[in-house]
């Protein structure tokens, strides 16, 4: 009888030391997030510390502390004045135990993760972590914003006279053409670093909605390669010509991959995560995924709202979608000066309300049979922010596509 308590007290030990085990394997840390912990490492320090050590913004920093704390990691706030201090000590155990239905639900969600891309992905950048060196912050009187978005790699596009005028093709052709202008304008300019802003449909994806008319070339696991050789190649000569670069991304609509409604179940954020793991190793290139549909970033002294753009009506100086417009700067206290950038739909424009902006992006691709047959046409382009710190109203240079 002792004997058989004895070897039963000996089986519950090794499942709850691999239970443990099994828990620490489930942190999942972005690149900013661990090097938001790494520079906390049992050191009290204010968020701007934090942001002047690792080189995120401010409200970068405040973000992904928020998101640790969501995940379980114990980060202890000291309130001393006018500061405040944040404390982290790393513990061997961080979460408590998960009941049953926690752990069913992490198996299902496990199951349908991408076929296990994002976890491949996670594990690859944990270990690249280690060595990672944070190039210092650099502040600039002017600063040079490229929103980029609504690639739509993979899309077959057809004029009225059924000729090709979109493919995999045409996409790289154009994404080798967006250097040459950024180069020249950012040389003009005398500006050394490009802040981009990635908001969403880099890739076409192949479970869009289901009345939605569309032809694609290819798998969107393979749409997702083809953009980030596209998109690495350009980032790439974009260094090469001595241009630092600071990315923030979004996603977009054309990247489900199922209808559940999970924010990360996209295929944006796939990519997003490959060009971090392509990047992690370079000084000048960091590249931050903010997983969801909207994300904040300050350059200069403006705060800009990014978003795909789904929720907002087509024009601002509607009722409704003045409503949603203010809605959104008052949810982010945005002030005189300040932006909201927006792609999906196709089409640049810029309007202005009470001093803030909502600056559209148009789209790589021309107008699709989809967009024909409602009557919009667009041409194809990206949009270049030129700011400066002490004005409030930037330069705005539409670079348009043949």
């Amino acid at each position: 009888m002792v004997i058989r308590l004895r070897n039963e007290l000996e089986r519950l030990e090794l499942n709850l030391n691999s239970l443990k085990g099994d828990k620490m394997t489930k942190k999942k840390l972005t690149r900013s997030q661990q090097l938001v912990l790494d520079t906390l490492n049992e050191e009290a320090l204010t968020y701007e510390d934090i942001a002047e050590d690792t080189g995120l913004s401010y409200d970068g920093v405040r973000g992904r502390v928020s998101e640790l704390s969501k995940m379980g990691y114990e980060i202890e706030r000291i309130r001393d004045g006018t500061n405040t201090f944040l404390i982290y000590k790393e513990q061997s155990s961080y979460r408590r135990p998960l009941d049953i239905k926690s752990k069913i639900s992490q198996r299902i969600k496990s199951i349908d993760d991408f076929y296990g891309i994002t976890n491949f992905l996670d594990k690859l950048k944990k270990e690249k972590l280690r060595n990672i060196k944070v190039k210092p912050r650099i502040e600039y009187v002017k600063n040079a914003t490229l929103l980029l978005s609504d690639l739509h790699f993979g899309e077959i596009i057809y004029n009225q006279d059924g000729e090709l005028i979109y493919n995999t093709e045409v996409a790289n052709d154009r994404m080798s053409e967006l250097p040459g202008y950024i180069i020249s304008e950012l040389k003009k300019q005398k500006i050394k670093k490009l802040y981009i802003l990635g908001l969403g449909d880099m890739v076409d994806g192949d479970m869009i909605y289901r009345n939605h008319l569309f032809r694609i070339e290819k798998p969107a696991i393979e749409q997702v390669q083809d953009v980030v050789k596209s998109l690495s190649t350009f980032i790439k000569k974009l260094v090469a010509n001595d241009i630092i670069i600071e990315m923030y991304n979004v996603r977009g609509n054309h990247g489900i991959t199922n209808y559940q409604n999970l924010e990360e179940d996209n295929w944006d954020n796939v990519v997003y995560d490959m060009l971090e793991l392509v990047f992690m190793d370079n000084k000048d290139v960091i590249i931050n995924n903010f997983k969801g549909d909207e994300g904040v970033v300050n350059i200069g002294d403006t705060k800009i709202i990014l978003s795909h753009g789904g929720k907002l009506s087509s024009q601002i100086k509607t009722s409704s979608g003045l409503k949603q417009f203010r809605g959104l700067c008052g949810k982010h206290s945005l002030r005189d000066g300040d932006m909201i950038v927006v792609g999906h739909l196709h089409e640049f424009g810029i309007e202005c309300d009470q001093g803030k902006f909502l600056i559209r992006n148009g789209s790589m691709i021309d107008a699709s049979e989809y967009a024909l047959k409602l009557n919009l046409y667009s041409e194809p382009e990206q949009t270049l922010i030129i700011s400066e710190i002490g004005k409030t109203y930037p330069v705005i240079i539409p670079i348009e596509f043949e």
